[in-house]
């Protein structure tokens, strides 16, 4: 039912705050859920006995109210106090409010607020004040702020809602909720807008958590399932030829980490399956998820003669994979073909006629491979490189694609280089069976990090005019592409400019987000060959970028990227054998939780959880694109209840 005036007794102006805050029935204002209960149940009398560290419940009367104004013209109200002993103390307002209105001297009142001593006497700033009641509440629950209508509104207009109780349904299944012994979702959402004692809150707390993340998680595990047998039996079945494998890693110049060999294996088991695969790969920078993923190509290219494409959001990264393939797998007479848009049209035609006709093997492209005249004649395996790129119809054209030669549907290698804490992955990722790579290779040097106020900013420079004069290279970011009228924060532009003349008779290279992809692909690729000694870019350069000569990374106004943005720029440098440095430049004259963080640890998954702790998880990593709803009451960094949850899904 829509929320109404005279439901509510209030005006059309806070219907119009509560509706652009997405609270328009009487179902979602129930749903605007307390944030933390009160313990009202200690009630004083005396004033002697009054705690200046916490709240406090005093039983008083009124002795008088007074109106006055003060030097520079506000309204003050004013409330003197009496307690059983007769000693004296003040409740204080700043402008009237209308509720003293309703009280008058020798009324018996509850006040409940903090203490302090001004001037020597005790006063109460702003207390919450309401009639002695025998009956009354001692527990009270706390709500928040939303779009400038205060909590205590919703306290009171929550009485209004009370009926409207009787709409709400059950969501859990009722063999979960017998085996967990939860009550009903009705009982659970009366108890935390009426408890009667605070296990009674706190258990509705517990329970409703459980059944918010339960909802999200089944959706994703019911997407998964249905995925599975709708491809049952439609996707080749390649078994696992153990012996090749060890063939090939063996040929690599250098050793795979433990966890490369693990996440291999995962993807090999899965791709022996009746059904396709979908797997997510996530994969810290520099713990080499694309070795790990050309491997698993090859074996499924020569044990069942399918394809394998590969699309990367950007064409340099598609570029730099092809390239890597050729470098480390071009002796093993494998077809391969690279499809991106700077191809001219009569080679894209040859290439996709090529492709229908099963003569390529690997494909490796950007979107250009999901156009509607790409066709393959047996494509057996897809991998999508930092799938979080991609829309959600980009992926599906190449995940779902239906092969020529008959029905097989592809297995789906899902890649991100962009830690996301476990308890999000599970959830977010419900529809994905999970890899994680956060084992760095031995001969990887971790990346010195270092703060550096505006007093450092000179010696920085000195150390990268070192860095440079033995051939390196830096990049330096900044969060604007141009000038601002509102912000004071470097500009690539203006950055690029003052670097020319800091580093004068170096050269120095600008990229963002404005230039055409083909003049930005042109900045890079000099970059890459080693024409720029500096690199002046905004965010793009966030992901997939690879020059192993880069040695420095400086970052103007750190403080305004989160933490997982941060750590993504900095796994930019580090890539070559050279010691890498990043440098955070910042104008705040404190360092904050972030750049701390940044200093201390080179480990993503670790800045992850950090980040989660620091902002919602929509925040650091746009999950309100992705359709996870903000949590009203669960705790997403709960593992234990995650992961009780995705077990309790399964054996469902």
């Amino acid at each position: 039912m829509l929320l109404t005036k005279e439901l509510l007794h209030t005006t059309d102006a806070h219907l119009k705050k509560l509706k652009a805050n997405g609270i328009e029935t009487t179902l979602d204002f129930l749903w605007h859920f307390p944030r933390k209960l009160e313990n009202r149940s200690q009630v004083l009398e005396h004033f002697s006995y009054v705690s200046l560290k916490e709240k406090n419940t005093i039983k008083l009367t009124i002795e008088s109210i007074v109106s006055e104004r003060t030097r520079n013209g506000k309204q003050l109200s004013k409330v003197i106090l009496r307690d059983k002993q007769g000693s004296m103390a003040e409740a204080v307002y700043f402008t009237k409010p209308y509720f003293l209105a309703k009280f008058k001297s020798g009324d018996a009142v509850m006040l409940y607020g903090k203490a302090k001593y001004d001037y020597g006497k005790l006063s109460f700033p702003s207390p919450e004040l309401e009639f002695f009641q025998a009956d009354r509440t001692e527990f009270v629950p706390v709500y928040s702020d939303c779009n400038y209508i205060p909590g205590t509104w919703f306290s009171d207009k929550m009485e209004y809602l009370r009926p409207y109780l009787a709409e709400i349904t059950d969501f859990l299944p009722p063999e979960i909720q017998k085996k967990k012994g939860f009550r009903s979702r009705k009982e659970n959402v009366t108890a935390l807008h009426f408890p009667k004692t605070e296990a009674d809150f706190f258990r509705s707390r517990s329970e409703l958590a459980y059944e918010e993340l339960f909802m999200i998680q089944y959706r994703g595990m019911e997407r998964k399932k249905s995925e599975q047998a709708r491809t049952e039996g439609k996707a080749l079945k390649i078994p696992l030829n153990a012996e090749r494998m060890k063939g090939l890693i063996a040929e690599l110049p250098y050793e795979l980490t433990g966890k490369q060999k693990i996440v291999l294996f995962q993807i090999l088991r899965d791709m022996e399956r009746p059904h396709s695969m979908t797997r997510l790969l996530q994969g810290d920078v520099g713990t080499g998820k694309t070795i790990v993923a050309f491997l698993a190509a090859i074996h499924a290219i020569l044990e069942a003669g399918i394809q394998v494409a590969v699309m990367a959001p950007t064409e340099i990264l598609a570029r730099q994979h092809f390239d890597g393939w050729n470098g480390q797998f071009g002796h093993l007479g494998i077809s391969a073909e690279l499809l991106v848009g700077s191809v001219t049209a009569k080679r894209k035609k040859e290439i996709k006629e090529r492709l229908k006709s099963g003569e390529i093997q690997l494909i490796i492209g950007t979107h250009a491979l999901v156009e509607e005249d790409v066709h393959f004649a047996k494509l057996g395996f897809v991998v999508v490189d930092e799938q979080h790129r991609f829309g959600v119809s980009q992926r599906r054209s190449l995940e779902t694609y239906f092969s020529l030669a008959g029905q097989i549907f592809p297995h789906v290698l899902n890649m991100t280089a962009t830690p996301i804490p476990r308890t999000l992955a599970l959830t977010l990722y419900g529809d994905q069976d999970l890899s994680i790579l956060n084992e760095y290779p031995a001969s990887r040097k971790p990346i010195h990090t270092a703060v550096v106020r505006e007093d450092g900013r000179e010696q920085v420079y000195r150390m990268i005019e070192n860095e440079i004069s033995m051939g390196r290279q830096a990049f330096w970011i900044s969060p604007l592409v141009e000038e601002s009228e509102t912000l004071d924060i470097a500009n690539a532009v203006n950055t690029a400019e003052t670097l020319r003349m800091v580093f004068a008779g170096k050269t120095v290279g600008l990229v963002h987000g404005r230039l055409k992809s083909r003049d930005k692909d042109e900045v890079m690729q000099r970059f890459f060959e080693g024409e720029t000694d500096i690199l002046s870019s905004t965010s793009v350069v966030e992901v997939g970028v690879n020059n192993p000569n880069a040695s420095v990374i400086c970052i103007e106004a750190s403080e305004r990227f989160g933490l997982s943005q941060l750590h993504q720029f900095r796994g930019r440098v580090g890539r070559g054998a050279h010691q890498s440095y990043c440098y955070l430049f910042t104008t705040k004259n404190y360092v904050g939780e972030r750049l701390k963080a940044m200093e201390n640890s080179n480990d993503g998954f670790e800045l992850s959880e950090i980040d989660l702790e620091l902002r919602w998880p929509g925040e650091v990593y746009g999950i309100r694109q992705s359709g996870l709803p903000e949590f009203k009451i669960a705790d997403i960094k709960d593992l234990e209840l995650v992961a009780e949850i995705r077990e309790d899904i399964e054996n469902l």
